[in-house]
């Protein structure tokens, strides 16, 4: 009798692979991850997904036949239901039929969805919204994204894109979007608009130990540097990170207002700073909000860099199982 589940988180800077049991463990904890092929190519891209997957069939010596499905968290915009990539430049892929590729080869059911839908789902069902019927997952990342469960269901909306927090505006007259819109909260309090906000400082000639601890070279400004600066009380450091939590507030605020979700999960990256942005993000929350909410509604991943690989044991095994 078959006994895992093959999972595949296909990123756009690293590819992750893992075997889950049918319980839902993360098999030995044991996670594959190579670099993408991104800007290579469609069946470059492609075969890079194969090989992680066959990596973690090699890794733990079962065959495919062991194998009761495959769910892959991809990058979108996507057609769920069809399995097939809308667009994604990065990787080549326009209206690339995934779900179908990967079905075929492997001979088994397979299931794709995007990483934000994928983390709220797993927040929801074996993460920090456990418990919630209404849950909301937002990732601080390169960018900013995520997923909304209502009444215990992942809601899509009618074309399959809902949950797109990242592109909310919080300024209208605010910093042009690739998307198109102004004032993005993804242009304000992702891990990119931070180290954008660095690079423009230090180009006008700023002094700080931000700065001194990147040898003032653009190339090496990152958030571990801003956050080390702001651990040894750098006040530039600080104050960033204070805009971050009065952006992130602002945002959490539509989101509360909107919605009224029991919690709100916010993984990524850039959450590993929270010490130096939670309370004021909090308080302007609270300020802006226009029912009460408790500081336990906003919560930390702790799956974080794993969220999308059981998010997407949760959807291959609703559908193998259904």
């Amino acid at each position: 009798m078959s006994q895992f589940y093959l999972i595949m988180d296909v990123g756009g800077t690293k590819s992750t692979g893992a075997l889950f049991t049918r319980e839902g463990e993360l098999v030995d904890g044991y996670a594959h991850v190579v670099q993408s092929q991104t800007y290579h190519g469609e069946e470059a891209v492609y075969q890079n997904t194969r090989k992680v997957l066959d990596d973690v069939i090699a890794h733990f010596g079962i065959s495919v036949d062991d194998v009761i499905g495959i769910g892959v968290g991809a990058p979108g915009p996507l057609d769920q239901e069809k399995g097939i990539i809308i667009e994604a430049p990065m990787m080549g892929w326009k209206n690339f039929p995934l779900a179908e590729r990967l079905s075929k080869d492997y001979g088994k059911p397979t299931r794709i969805d995007n990483d934000g839908n994928l983390g709220a789902l797993a927040e929801h069902r074996c993460g920090e919204g456990k418990g919630f019927a209404n849950v909301m997952y937002m990732t601080i990342s390169t960018g900013c994204g995520g997923g909304i469960v209502i009444n215990n269901q992942l809601y899509r909306g009618k074309h399959g894109g809902a949950g797109e927090v990242g592109h909310v505006s919080i300024d209208l007259m605010g910093r042009a979007c690739p998307c198109g819109s102004t004032g993005c909260v993804e242009m304000y309090a992702s891990g990119t608009a931070i180290a954008r906000q660095m690079k423009a400082d230090m180009k006008e000639g700023m002094k700080n130990l931000v700065f001194e601890l990147a040898e003032y070279k653009e190339e090496k400004l990152n958030g571990r540097i801003l956050t080390q600066a702001a651990e040894m009380g750098d006040t530039y450091a600080l104050d960033l990170y204070q805009k971050e939590g009065y952006y992130l507030g602002a945002a959490l605020a539509n989101y509360f207002n909107l919605y009224d979700p029991d919690v709100i999960v916010l993984g990524g990256g850039v959450t590993k700073a929270r010490t130096f942005f939670h309370g004021e993000m909090v308080r302007v929350l609270k300020e802006r909000c226009l029912q009460p909410v408790e500081e336990s509604q906003i919560r930390y991943s702790v799956l974080n860099d794993r969220v999308v690989l059981y998010g997407a044991y949760c959807m291959i095994h609703d559908y193998v199982t259904n």
